[in-house]
C-alpha cells in the first residue's frame, strides 16, 4: 500500500543532489513518486530562490519558504537553524489536509510539536545526531568564533531534539544513530533506513586504474581536515603514486608534494570519470556520524577502498573495505593495492553485500513503515 498523499518538510531545496543530505532526500522523493505517492514538498532556502523542474515534476506541489536570522533568534533558546525557518507559514500549509508528514532533518522539525498536528502521523528522518555532529564541527573549527557558534548550537540542538517524543516513528540512517534514538526515546519506534542514492547497479571497472582519489565537498570543515591529513601525512610518503583531491572548493587546499593534483568544482561527469579511473579510494573521516555517501558512491563505482574505522562505523560495510587507522598502515596498504587488479569476484561480493542499500529495497521498507499505522486503524 502507498500513502495517497505525503507532506515532506525539508531542511533545504534538495536539488541539485550534490551533497549527502540533498542526495538522500531527492532520491527518496523520486522513489516515492515512482511508487505512486503524491508528494507535497515544503522547502526552506537562503539567498536567491531557484526553481528546478526536475524536482517540481516529481511533486504535486512545492512550497518555498525563505530563511531569515535576526538578533531575536541569536538570543533565543531555539537552534538558529530552527528559529530562522518560517514555521508558522509551514504549519498553515500542513493544515490544508490531514496527510502524513515526513520531517527531513532535525532543523525542519519546528512544527513537530504543534498542538494543531496532534492527531497527524508525523515521521522523522534524521540527517545526523545533530548535537554530536556540531560538537565534532567545533573540534574541527579554525577560529574561536566558529568553535563557540558550533558549541552553542550543539547545546541548543540537544535540548531541541526532545521534540522527537511527538514523532510517530524515527528513521535512522546508521546503526549508531539508531541506538541513540532507541535509548533516548524508547516510546517512539525507530527503524534503520540507510541513505537513498543515485545508483541502480554496480558499475565498478575491473583491472588496474591510476591514482589514489579522495573526494568531497571542501566547504565542509570535516572534509577539509580529512584532505589536510592525506596531503600532509600520506601523499608525501608515496612520491611515486599520483594523488587526486577533487570536489567543491578543492582549490582552497594546499598540497605539500608534487604528486598531488587538485580538481576543483568538477561537474558530475568529471567526478564519475575520476571515481571510475582511480585505482584506490582513500577515505578518512574524524567524525563517526551518519553514513558517508562518498563511501557508498565508490563502492558502487570504484575499485579498491581503504578507509579508517570511523568512516564505516555503524554501516555494515567494513568488510568491503580495507580498514587502517594509522598513517603508516594506510601507506602500506596503498603500496600493496596500487598494483593489485580489481576483479570480478570483488564485484560479485559487493553486489551481494549492497543489496540492503538498493533504492527499491529501501522504498519498500519506507512504505511499509509509513503505511503500518494507517493499515491498523
Amino acid at each position: 500500500m502507498t500513502p495517497q498523499r505525503l507532506h515532506i518538510v525539508c531542511f533545504d531545496i534538495p536539488f541539485p543532489p550534490t551533497y549527502g543530505g540533498a542526495i538522500d532526500v531527492y532520491y527518496r522523493i523520486k522513489a516515492l513518486a515512482q511508487a505512486g505517492a503524491s508528494i507535497i514538498l515544503h522547502c526552506t532556502y537562503k539567498g536567491t530562490l531557484t526553481h528546478y523542474a526536475e524536482l517540481e515534476n516529481l511533486c504535486e506541489k512545492v512550497y518555498y519558504y525563505p530563511r531569515q536570522i535576526s538578533l531575536r533568534h541569536l538570543l533565543g533558546r531555539l537552534p538558529l537553524a530552527v528559529a530562522g525557518r518560517p514555521n508558522y507559514d509551514i504549519l498553515q500549509n500542513l493544515l490544508l489536509d490531514d496527510a502524513p508528514i515526513l520531517y527531513e532533518g532535525l532543523v525542519s522539525c519546528g512544527t513537530l510539536a504543534a498542538p494543531e498536528l496532534s492527531n497527524r502521523e508525523k515521521y522523522f528522518r534524521e540527517c545526523n545526531v545533530e548535537h554530536d555532529y556540531y560538537r565534532a564541527l567545533a573540534k574541527a573549527g579554525h577560529s574561536w568564533r566558529d568553535k563557540c557558534y558550533y558549541l552553542l548550537e550543539a547545546r541548543r540542538l540537544k535540548r531541541f531534539e526532545h521534540m522527537l517524543v511527538y514523532a510517530t516513528r524515527i528513521f535512522a540512517l546508521a546503526h549508531q544513530d539508531e541506538a541513540h534514538f532507541v535509548a533516548t526515546y524508547p516510546s517512539v519506534p525507530t527503524t534503520y533506513l540507510p541513505c537513498f542514492h543515485s545508483h541502480t547497479q554496480i558499475s565498478c571497472p575491473t583491472g588496474i586504474g591510476s591514482g589514489i582519489l579522495y573526494h568531497g565537498n571542501f566547504r565542509v570543515e570535516e572534509n577539509q581536515k580529512a584532505a589536510a591529513y592525506i596531503l600532509n601525512k600520506i601523499a608525501p610518503q608515496l612520491p611515486d603514486i599520483p594523488f587526486i583531491i577533487a570536489g567543491a572548493e578543492a582549490n582552497t587546499l594546499k598540497p605539500q608534494s608534487k604528486n598531488v593534483t587538485i580538481v576543483s568544482n568538477p561537474d558530475q561527469s568529471t567526478m564519475q570519470r575520476l571515481v571510475a579511473e582511480a585505482q584506490l579510494h582513500l577515505l578518512v573521516t574524524f567524525q563517526a556520524t551518519g553514513l558517508k555517501l562518498k563511501l557508498l558512491n565508490v563502492l558502487y563505482e570504484g575499485r579498491h577502498v581503504i578507509c579508517n574505522s570511523q568512516m564505516v562505523y555503524g554501516t555494515e560495510l567494513a568488510d568491503l573495505c580495507l580498514i587502517a587507522d594509522d598513517p603508516q598502515q594506510q601507506i602500506n596498504l596503498c603500496r600493496q593495492l596500487y598494483h593489485t587488479p580489481f576483479t570480478q569476484d570483488e564485484i560479485i561480493r559487493r553486489t551481494e553485500k549492497l543489496k540492503p542499500f538498493d533504492n527499491t529495497t529501501l522504498t519498500q521498507q519506507l512504505l511499509t513503515n509509513l503505511c503500518h499505522k494507517h493499515e491498523n486503524q
